[in-house]
Order: structure tokens, then C-alpha cells, then sequence
């Protein structure tokens, strides 16, 4: 019998559908794929195509509440946002902005993410796994969430934009009292968000975060070291040749590390691990073929989307395949759901290591928020499954089936503990 779609309880955070997603996605495709769940009366889109129309519209469909649109109300009228984020010192200027200030701002930041770039990167990207997986190896036994695939893409970003080791610690604390506020408010959506208000701004405020980038950015200006940091803190505007403000660099220098080590990466890995170890013919031929690496790992995108899905606000009366959606109503673009529709890709619900793809998948979102350090992220993920079946044999789960975070917006496991015997 066909569970009812409001019985899910999506947003609300069920487990069953935090472990496994996909039967939701599946039945709001098959019964409504533009479907305006009750709880909290956002619309979640499932199909590939209507995705690509609200993400090819951003200035109809707004980025400004990308993160926590169920859980709170718009910071300022629908005609007022644009001044209100503009007025805060440390706005998002990525990925919550919309163009052409989004545009401005992301072009100083691409240039450092060209394929040429991060090919370069290779050889560092590979020493730098290397020495994480040797703090292991010898054990026998790995917690791999926090001990691997939270640390590579912390180090690696946090060394290309001059970040010293002994901060990281700060940066990740940082970044998981903001989650375990947004997961209480999810959890209660009886005003369980603003009454947490004052706790996430005191986060905020007293986190070691603002203050570290503005007193580094600020002498990188007086004095660059050759970083990411320095090449920002010196940068003008393409457009206009106008230096950028001190606060936008600081933000934007944040989300590069917030994105680049937290927000894609690390669930891009764990959730790459979690079908080698349920389907070890595919380790097996990764085993057999390293070179299969790369095309594991676009396979893994989508077939387990690292960020299943953000939140649009709409700016106007519009519609969506045909759906009326009223000025600032709100959007789950469901790009988890959206890499299985039957439409784009045979087969979607199975994993095909071979898969010839037909049409681009969205596992780095797509449109003007596609994700900038996709090519990073590609790297590491093939990189590191490339080194860790080198040097580790017969890899088990301890635990069983792992508990995920509380997010629909993050598909990543809270922890993966695993044995293995040494290779290398």
C-alpha cells in the first residue's frame, strides 16, 4: 500500500527517510512532483527538469533563504532583502546572494578553481591523504567521518587559502553548533527557531571565526604570503576594477573554507565509501582498475548527492511546471531526487559504475550557484578512494547501518566506524 506523502514527515526530519531518502523522492515524483508538503508549506520539487527552471531564474526564485527557508520567516520584506543583506557586514555574498551581485563576487573567487589550477593541486592532494591515512593505518580500525573524510578536505582547502593547521579545530566547532541549532529548530516547528535565535547569534558573535579572518585578510593586504587569502585581500572587481570591501572578502574567504571542508566533500567521500562497502563488487573493480576512480565518483554524485536539495523564496506570483507559486511562498529544489528521475537516467535508483551519462548530473547544484570547487572536490574524492583501497584490505563496517545527520540539506552519516587489515 502507497504511504501517503504528508504521512513522510520530510521536513520534519524523520530517521527512516534521513537513512534512506529515496522512496520519498520517488513517490513525490510518481504523485506529485511539485508538491507543497503541510508541515511547513514549502513546495519540493523532485523532477530534473523543473529544478533547472527555478535554479535558471534567480531572480525570480531567491538564494537568501538557501539553508533554513522552513524554519524561519524572511529577515525583511520580500522588496526589502536586497537592502537588508546588504546592509550586514559579514552578508553571504555567495552562495545566499543572487545576481548580479552573486556574479561580482563569485568571478574573484573562480579563477582560483580553474582546471589547470587544481590539476596542479594533484600531487599535495595526495601526500596530504597519505599522511591522514598513516595517523590509522597501524589501528586497524578507523571512525571515518571525523578521522578521514572531514579531515582531507579541511586540510587540503585550509592549506590552499593559508589557513594554519592548529586553527581547524576552531573552524569545525564553529561550523557544528551552527548545525546542532538548525537540527533542534527542525526538530520543533513550534517557534523552536526563534526562540534559538540569540543562541545562533551568540555563536555568531563569539566564535573565533570573524575575528581570525578579518585580523588575517587584513594583513594579507599589508603583506601577502602567496595564498588565497592574499590573492582576495588585494582583489578588485572585474567589472569596475574597484577594490572589494574588507567584510565581503571575509566572507567569502569563510564560505571557501566552510564549503570546501564541511558543506560537500566530506559527504561526498563517506557516502563514496558506504557503497564500496555495500557493494564490494564495485571495490573490487576499483581495486582491479584504479583509473575507474574518477567515474566512480561522478557515479556516487548522483546517485547519493552529497546536498540533496537548498531552499528557494519565490520574489513574485510565478508558476513551476505549471504550479502556481505566490510572491514569498518557498522551494526545495530536490537535487537528490531530481539525479534519480527515470526521465534523465535509465535505471536512476541503481548504482551503474559503467553509466554513460546523458544529461549532466546535479550533484554540485546547478545554474549560477553551481558549486565553484567541483573540480576540488572531484579530485579528492579520487584521490582518496584511489589511496585508501591501496593501502587498506578486507574493509568492514563495525556498527552496522550508520544514523545520518539531522539534515535534508547534508546526506552525510554522524559517524562510519570501520575495521580493515593493512595493505600499504
Amino acid at each position: 500500500m502507497t504511504q501517503a506523502l504528508e504521512n513522510y514527515g520530510f521536513l520534519k526530519l524523520n530517521e527512516e527517510i534521513l537513512a534512506n531518502p529515496y522512496p520519498f523522492y520517488r513517490a513525490l515524483r510518481e504523485q506529485s512532483p511539485i508538491y507543497r508538503e503541510p508541515d511547513y508549506g514549502v513546495f519540493l520539487l523532485s523532477r530534473y527538469e523543473d529544478i533547472l527552471e527555478v535554479n535558471a531564474q534567480p531572480e525570480v526564485f531567491s538564494s537568501i533563504l538557501v539553508a533554513n527557508a522552513p524554519y524561519t520567516d524572511p529577515p525583511a520584506a520580500l522588496e526589502d532583502l536586497p537592502a537588508w543583506r546588504d546592509s550586514q557586514p559579514f552578508s553571504d555574498k555567495i552562495l545566499s546572494n543572487d545576481p548580479p551581485d552573486h556574479t561580482r563576487h563569485k568571478r574573484l573567487i573562480n579563477r582560483f578553481f580553474t582546471p589547470r589550477h587544481v590539476a596542479g593541486l594533484e600531487p599535495r592532494v595526495r601526500e596530504i591523504t597519505n599522511e591522514i591515512i598513516d595517523t590509522f593505518i597501524d589501528e586497524g580500525e578507523v571512525e571515518f567521518v571525523t578521522q578521514f573524510s572531514h579531515m582531507l578536505p579541511r586540510l587540503v582547502v585550509g592549506e590552499l587559502i593559508g589557513l594554519p593547521p592548529e586553527d581547524h579545530d576552531y573552524f569545525k566547532q564553529y561550523f557544528m553548533d551552527r548545525l546542532a541549532v538548525m537540527a533542534k529548530a527542525a526538530a520543533d516547528p513550534t517557534g523552536a527557531y526563534q526562540r534559538q535565535e540569540e543562541e545562533r547569534e551568540e555563536i555568531t558573535e563569539n566564535e573565533f571565526l570573524t575575528d581570525y579572518f578579518m585580523k588575517a585578510m587584513a594583513e594579507r593586504r599589508e603583506h601577502p604570503r602567496g595564498d588565497i587569502m592574499s590573492d582576495l585581500a588585494n582583489a578588485t572587481f572585474v567589472d569596475s576594477g574597484e577594490p572589494v570591501a574588507l567584510e565581503s572578502l571575509v566572507s567569502m574567504i569563510t564560505l571557501l573554507y566552510a564549503a570546501g571542508g564541511d558543506a560537500n566533500t566530506p559527504e561526498l567521500m563517506t557516502n563514496a565509501m558506504l557503497v564500496l562497502l555495500r557493494q564490494p563488487d564495485v571495490m573490487q573493480a576499483l581495486r582491479d582498475d584504479p583509473s575507474l576512480a574518477g567515474g566512480f565518483i561522478e557515479e556516487v554524485l548522483r546517485y547519493d548527492t552529497p546536498v540533496p536539495g537548498v531552499f528557494r523564496i519565490a520574489l513574485q506570483d510565478t508558476s513551476v511546471g505549471g504550479v502556481p507559486v505566490k510572491r514569498g511562498e518557498k522551494l526545495m529544489v530536490i537535487y537528490g531526487s531530481g539525479n534519480h528521475d527515470a526521465e534523465k537516467f535509465d535505471d536512476g535508483e541503481v548504482f551503474d559504475l559503467g553509466r554513460e551519462q546523458t544529461c549532466p548530473h546535479l550533484g554540485f547544484g546547478h545554474g549560477v550557484h553551481y558549486c565553484p570547487g567541483a573540480g576540488l572536490a572531484r579530485q579528492e574524492g579520487r584521490v582518496a578512494m584511489q589511496e585508501l583501497l591501496r593501502r587498506m584490505g578486507e574493509i568492514r563496517m563495525m556498527e552496522g547501518d550508520p544514523p545520518y545527520v539531522p539534515s535534508v540539506i547534508q546526506r552525510i552519516p554522524i559517524r562510519l566506524k570501520l575495521s580493515f587489515t593493512k595493505l600499504a
